[in-house]
């Protein structure tokens, strides 16, 4: 979420005190959801002390390092941002590697076109039935095959069958999206990146949180429509998102952003940064050439290890894992 207030000032006139709080509101928020498995890394890990109640929250000062798990393709670094924050790539698991798609699945997807994918991941519907039947009518109207993902909240249940429409329980982004030719979900910072890796034009349907900044972050790159708030979801406005999406400049442009993407690894991106930045004692900042920058460490090559283990771990369960650690267990 920070992500999301950090950056959707870019290009604004907000006033310097109120661009400083947004930050200071959004790590206290973070703060309090993360400070036990912090705490619990510092004392076991790095036999630190555990950081107070409050003064972990504070940890947006200029003297620490932070960075942005996103593409800077789709969201360059501002240039006032100075040299200790990275905007260092998205982050990918490799998830298409070990699954195996049902047999109906691959069958459907066979029978013709590429389908447009609609999902909203575990977010509720308020009325998951009248939306399918807008978001099927859409299909319908725009001649487009799709795929629904009835995810938690309950999308999918239809009068009948209906053989352009096929209902999908959970599947991996990164094999699903490159069977889809556009994209049509809530927006979360996962998603957005997988389904423009697969080069899918997107349309979002944010529904709260960073979600709008997204939607905007995308149809600012020409990869998207405007972004649909989920309370004014419409059959008018999806039907427009489709035939949006379907222009051939908008491939064209989501196929370039692809391919600038390739070559973007933001765990290696994480792990660079946090070694460029990481202090070392007095006697060790011109170090002899070495074949490894982790053997001129020396004593504190294993504090490197734990911390190097640390931060794939996270990358394995959440998005903003550079901004915890440089924030709380770089201390």
């Amino acid at each position: 979420m920070e992500a999301e207030v950090a950056s959707a000032l870019v290009g604004t006139c907000m006033p310097c005190n109120q661009f400083v709080l947004s930050y200071q509101i959004v790590d206290s928020m973070i703060w309090l959801g993360i400070r036990d498995m912090i705490n619990e890394f510092r004392k076991k890990k790095l036999k630190l002390r555990p950081v107070t109640y409050l003064s972990g929250a504070q940890g947006s000062g200029n003297d620490i390092p932070h960075g942005y798990i996103w593409s800077p393709h789709l969201v360059p670094k501002p240039k006032d941002w100075g040299l200790k924050i990275d905007v260092v790539g998205f982050c990918f698991l490799d998830l298409a590697s070990n699954y195996v798609p049902p047999e109906p699945l691959i069958k459907w997807l066979e029978a013709g076109d590429k389908p447009i994918y609609v999902g909203f991941g575990s977010l509720p519907v308020q009325d998951p039935a009248k939306m399918t039947e807008v978001i099927v009518k859409a299909l319908e109207i725009t001649g487009q095959r799709g795929i629904i993902n009835k995810g938690w909240g309950g999308l999918g249940t239809l009068a009948e069958p209906k053989d352009f429409v096929y209902l999908l329980d959970n599947c991996p982004h990164d094999w699903l999206f490159l069977q889809c030719k556009a994209v049509v979900h809530h927006g979360g910072a996962g998603t957005t990146a997988a389904g423009l890796k697969a080069a899918c034009p997107t349309t979002i349907v944010p529904f709260f949180g960073d979600q709008p900044f997204w939607g905007d972050r995308v149809h600012a790159r020409g990869v998207g429509p405007l972004p649909i708030p989920v309370d004014q979801f419409s059959l008018r406005k999806l039907v427009d998102a489709i035939n949006f999406m379907m222009e051939p400049k908008v491939k064209e442009k989501a196929v370039e952003l692809a391919k600038a993407m390739e070559s973007e690894d933001g765990v290696s991106g994480v792990v660079r940064a946090f070694l460029r930045h990481l202090p070392l004692r007095a006697e060790e900042t011109t170090p002899q050439p070495t074949s490894s920058f982790l053997e001129f460490l020396g004593p504190q090559k294993a504090y490197v290890d734990d911390v190097l283990q640390f931060v794939v771990w996270r990358m394995n369960t959440t998005r903003w894992v550079t901004h915890v650690l440089t924030t709380n267990a770089g201390m």
